[in-house]
């Protein structure tokens, strides 16, 4: 028996800033709230490979699918990693490097 679908959105990262960001019916967005949401298999396999010519197209990095809740009428990603995803902000500090003999141990 086949896997039931959920809804799904094709997210990656944006080549140039890094950036999480979502496909929309315009291109590439960062507010998932613009995302295009497929809701069938056929239209999942259909963002699927326009997430792929994004990243032919050198605009995007790792293109895939994920699954999101619509329950509150704009997408919210399912899983954990990719709610983190979403709100942009980093789960490790980041700026100036430790000095080299902190970094050894």
């Amino acid at each position: 028996m086949a896997k039931e679908f959920k809804p799904s959105v094709v997210t990656a990262n944006d080549l140039i800033e890094g950036d999480s960001v979502f496909l929309g019916a315009l291109g590439w967005v960062r507010d998932i709230a613009e995302a295009r949401v497929a809701l069938s298999r056929d239209e999942a396999e259909v963002l699927e490979a326009d997430g792929v010519a994004g990243e032919d197209a050198n605009i995007v990095v790792g293109p895939y699918l994920i699954e999101v809740s619509v329950a509150t009428g704009r997408p919210v990603p399912v899983l954990r990693r990719e709610r983190i995803r979403v709100s942009g902000v980093p789960t490790i500090p980041f700026g100036v490097a430790a000095p080299a003999e902190r970094r050894a141990a």
